[in-house]
């Protein structure tokens, strides 16, 4: 039975999204302190925990598959396998700023390093899933291929989903139906007031200066 992800979302997605949003907020008005103290309490350590139970090694209970597909690789092509900025920031703004599997609230990845460029330490991002952020890291949002782009799959905005990091990441280049998913494609986005909070976008910081 096909389901619409992975795993439900836990409550720290809700938590942490509000509070990088008031984090957000702070930084906007200068108050570093704040957002620092803000961006420490929406590092959540069960949303790693979370990411690794999807994107880490395959659990077969969860990802309802046990070994990897078999087909032949398209042959390398000069375009980019990934959308285009433009396209990208219409995926996203047409998406809601959400999953389209899961639902959970994304945040932009300019937000990301607004906020790691402001304050380093309370918005960590390092070269392992441990270094970084777990509220930024996981809400991260990411352009997800519906049909994969290994599988065929085009950077046409019709073949692309918003999606949070497990959700992207879990699937790899399995097919929907290899994984037992449904198509997000069939649920409207749900739009409403969340921004991704790209408020963020083109801030210049004290440190990013």
């Amino acid at each position: 039975m096909c389901r619409r992800c992975f795993l439900p979302p836990l409550p720290e997605h809700d938590c942490a999204a509000n509070l990088l949003s008031k984090a957000a907020d702070a930084l906007l008005v200068g108050d570093l302190a704040q957002a620092e103290t803000l961006l420490v309490k929406a590092d959540l350590k069960p949303l790693e925990e979370y990411r690794y139970s999807i994107a880490g090694p395959i659990n077969p209970a969860i990802i309802r598959q046990t070994k990897l597909p078999v087909f032949e690789r398209l042959p390398s092509r000069r375009h980019s396998h990934m959308p285009t900025l433009a396209v990208t920031r219409q995926v996203l703004a047409r998406d809601g700023y959400r999953c389209r599997f899961c639902g959970v609230r994304v945040v932009v990845k300019e937000a990301q390093k607004t906020f790691t460029a402001a304050l380093p330490k309370a918005a960590r991002w390092g070269p392992r899933n441990q270094d970084c952020h777990f509220g930024l890291a996981i809400l991260r949002a990411s352009i997800d291929h519906v049909v994969p782009f290994q599988r065929g799959g085009s950077n046409e905005p019709e073949n692309l989903v918003t999606t949070c990091n497990p959700c992207q990441f879990g699937r790899g280049v399995f097919l929907l139906d290899e994984v037992e998913l449904e198509d997000p494609r069939k649920y409207p986005p749900v739009i409403d007031s969340w921004d991704g909070i790209t408020r963020l976008r083109g801030m210049r910081t004290a440190a990013a200066v």
